[in-house]
């Protein structure tokens, strides 16, 4: 049943490839440069295509990690010129550390609570507002809202917000309770990490709703002539064709997960005693407050392996699963 829908998202995809080159070929200095490639060979055609974005990945993707690759090698104060080789010295100082463990150790937390509840209140919030016929543009503005706002002003607020003397703490005060979430190792990280659940989940959520409203309605009508109730249809139908935005909200809220910094640094500046100390804000401490530019690049570069092994064994994972 899957398949002639597949077969349609291909052709579908390809069609509009076909639109995005003619629309390019359509551009005066870029179009004839194009064609004219293409008159000889379309692999010339499509590196001419390639190289704005080559560009671009050239200057801001490779060259900065190939810069901190080879600076992690090295000593660095940025206000001297010399950078002396230091070979492996920072990466066994890095692993031989309990700096490097209670790192790793606060982020897989915080990516435990984090990624999960990002995608299971996406999903929810998506499926719902499929189902919205009147006021869907609304109620998507108003998801989508707390994601564009500043991350510095939304920190700010929540910190209010958990303050000893803060809103919640005074509807806990109603019932007798108190919790001092920002100051306490057990509650600081995952207060954080609701705060930053929050703020990404209308954006988590317009990718599933794309993907939703792209599948067909017949679909559902003959699972349903078939018997099949609501779950089996969300079980069968909607998770395996929601498998490529899936894929996409997991690896997204995985590098943001990995990639913490704003929230940890207003809100906690990493404590209390290291509990919500991240790799970036390490890295930013490092860097720019002991002028250690090796050190924070070696850091750098292990934080870029672990993003890429994590997410590579997610992806495996979740194609797998889902489409099973």
């Amino acid at each position: 049943m899957l398949d002639p829908i597949i077969r349609r998202a291909r052709v579908a995809g390809t069609s509009a490839g076909g639109a995005i080159g003619q629309h390019l070929a359509g551009m005066p200095l870029l179009g004839s440069t194009v064609e004219r490639l293409g008159r000889y060979d379309d692999n010339l055609k499509g590196w001419a295509l390639m190289l704005p974005w080559l560009a671009w990945a050239s200057a801001f993707l490779i060259f900065p990690f190939v810069f901190a690759l080879y600076l992690s090698f090295h000593e660095w104060a940025i206000v001297s010129p010399e950078t002396p080789f230091v070979g492996l010295d920072h990466y066994v100082d890095l692993f031989t550390s309990d700096l490097f463990y209670q790192l790793l150790g606060n982020t897989l937390y915080f990516f435990a609570v984090n990624v999960p509840s990002q995608i299971l209140s996406a999903l929810a919030v998506a499926v719902l507002l499929d189902r919205v016929v009147r006021g869907r543009a609304f109620y998507m503005a108003g998801y989508f809202v707390p994601y564009v706002t500043s991350g510095v002003v939304v920190a700010v607020v929540f910190k209010r917000l958990y303050a000893p003397d803060g809103m919640l703490n005074q509807w806990l005060a109603v019932v007798g309770g108190r919790i001092d979430f920002l100051g306490s190792e057990t509650f600081a990280m995952p207060a954080i990490a609701m705060m930053v659940s929050w703020k990404f989940v209308g954006y988590y959520a317009i990718i599933f709703l794309a993907n939703l409203q792209s599948i067909p309605e017949n679909v559902y009508e003959s699972a349903a002539l078939d018997g099949a109730n609501e779950w089996e249809q969300f079980r069968h139908i909607t998770l395996p064709l929601l498998n490529p935005s899936i894929l996409v909200v997991v690896i997204l809220s995985t590098i943001t997960a990995f990639q913490i910094f704003t929230e940890p640094f207003i809100m906690t500046s990493g404590g209390p005693n290291g509990a919500t100390e991240t790799f970036v804000l390490v890295i930013y401490r490092t860097a720019f407050s002991y002028l250690e530019m090796g050190y924070a690049s070696t850091v750098g570069v292990v934080l870029a392996a672990i993003i890429f092994v994590v997410s590579y064994v997610e992806r495996n994972y979740v194609e797998q699963e889902v489409s099973a």
